[in-house]
């Protein structure tokens, strides 16, 4: 976004050039429009008939919001790439599948999306590489990229200056359009790694030279936190969790409230609440399908999100072509919740509530696990068992429904998760539970599966 700053720019073949004009007139002015036709034209594995509708004007590339610090257009819609599709190499270990990601990452960019997002840690340190290695094939001022500061890594200025030029490096990029102070959950976080080292005064001399374009953080604590971190700087973002069950249980409220008094837009982080909210219970899936048979209880969630108007974009981390494509028509054709709407989604979450899952999204800050527990795998599982109404109540009589119920609950565990991974080798030590940005009683949650598997496993 900075034409003065372009690098990595591949020579286009005569045939496949297009005028600045002629992409103006297909796309309108904003800079989200020329990275529409230049992945069109140049990359993408798009069908004809997109291509076609594209060209023509009938599609429109998604909804964008102005950013106030430098007055560029946003995609609404951003490409969060901490859960991008894996496969198992020939060591047997899960890396990212370069080629369904490409094939993602290049539809998006050809649909609107102009912002991608990754961190020093997804991945295990793969997602920077891969996200830097097929970015490059697009033009570098028509999308925004973001990463984050491992502030747990954080132990010296010198140690910071390193970080933030290996990404650089694994990035394949000069500077960054978005940087972030990682996931500050403390006072004291923020004041070891970036106040007292001198890292925030590091990364303002970067904004300065340019290699960074924005800088803020992304958030998981408390409200006085929140508050401190925002009179240490003059911060240009903050990236909190939202989500409309989010929005009293972790105080988002709160927190959108106060930067938004600040002046200061906010970037969103779990609009699905780990992928929940895009799977309900029969009962509130019920009454969204009522109100719009057309809709996904995933499209609900999001345009709650974008309904907010100090919301510049929303991340969605999209694995699978389906939910990427059901996730840009949502926001190409977004509109704002009406009144009656906000009710309808009040209903449903009263609905929601009514079951109890294990509030994880999924992140992984919590691994590894010393004794082999895959703990997102272990609450996903479990949570899957709740929304099927398929969770028997150990506390309730031993009818006929307990029994199916338990072996079923059983039977899915040991189907799903390997013994190993499973959750009665977890050993209470809780190491987990402190890193968990959730703030998840993570040993409590596996004891209370553990004597839902101890029942039956004794009666099998």
């Amino acid at each position: 976004m900075i034409p003065n700053q372009c690098e990595n720019l591949t020579t286009m073949d005569e045939d496949k050039k297009i005028s600045r004009r002629k992409a103006l007139k297909y796309f309108g002015t904003s800079v989200l429009g020329v990275a529409g036709i230049y992945a069109v034209l140049r990359f993408t594995p798009l069908n004809d008939k997109l291509r076609e509708s594209l060209k023509k004007g009938d599609v429109r590339p998604i909804t964008t919001r102005k950013d106030k610090v430098l007055g560029e257009q946003i995609s609404l819609l951003a490409f969060g790439c901490m859960r991008l599709p894996t496969v198992r190499n020939q060591e047997g270990n899960m890396v990212i599948d370069r080629d369904k990601t490409r094939e993602l990452l290049g539809y998006a960019y050809a649909n609107g999306i102009n912002y991608f997002d990754t961190a020093y840690n997804y991945h295990n340190g793969e997602s920077e590489i891969v996200a830097g290695e097929i970015l490059k094939d697009f033009p570098r001022d028509t999308f925004c990229l973001a990463t984050k500061m491992p502030t747990w890594l954080v132990t010296s200025l010198e140690r910071g200056k390193e970080l933030f030029s290996e990404q650089l490096n694994k990035c394949q990029v000069n500077y960054f359009d978005f940087y972030l102070l990682h996931a500050l959950s403390s006072i004291d976080d923020f004041n070891k790694a970036y106040r007292d080292t001198g890292v925030l005064e590091y990364l303002t001399e970067e904004k300065a030279n340019g290699r960074i374009r924005r800088l803020g953080f992304s958030f998981h604590g408390n409200e006085e936190t929140m508050d401190y971190l925002l009179e240490q700087y003059a911060w240009d973002f903050v990236m909190i969790q939202m989500n409309y069950l989010d929005w009293e249980v972790q105080n988002a409220r709160y927190m959108y409230e106060q930067i938004e008094k600040k002046g200061i837009q906010c970037l969103v982080m779990e609009p699905l609440r780990g992928g929940a909210l895009a799977t309900l219970n029969a009962e509130a899936a019920g009454i969204l399908a009522e109100a719009d048979p057309t809709g996904s209880p995933a499209r609900w969630a999001f345009r709650y999100v974008a309904s907010h108007p100090n919301v510049l974009t929303v991340l969605s981390g999209m694995n699978v072509k389906e939910h990427l494509e059901e996730n840009i028509n949502t926001f190409r054709k977004f509109k704002p919740l009406n009144k009656a709407e906000y009710e309808v989604i009040a209903r449903a979450l009263e609905a929601y509530r009514k079951i109890s899952q294990v509030p994880c999204t999924g992140c992984a800050y919590c691994m590894p696990c010393s004794y082999g527990v895959d703990i997102p795998l272990v609450f996903s599982t479990y949570n899957e068992m709740v929304v099927q109404n398929m969770v028997p109540d150990i506390n309730g009589p031993e009818n006929e429904d307990f029994l199916a119920k338990g072996q079923a609950f059983l039977d899915h565990f040991n189907k799903t998760i390997p013994a190993q991974s499973q959750s009665h080798n977890c050993t209470a030590c809780g190491v987990c539970k402190q890193h968990c940005p959730q703030d998840i009683d993570i040993p409590a949650e596996m004891k209370r599966i553990n004597q839902i598997l101890w029942i039956f496993r004794n009666r099998s």
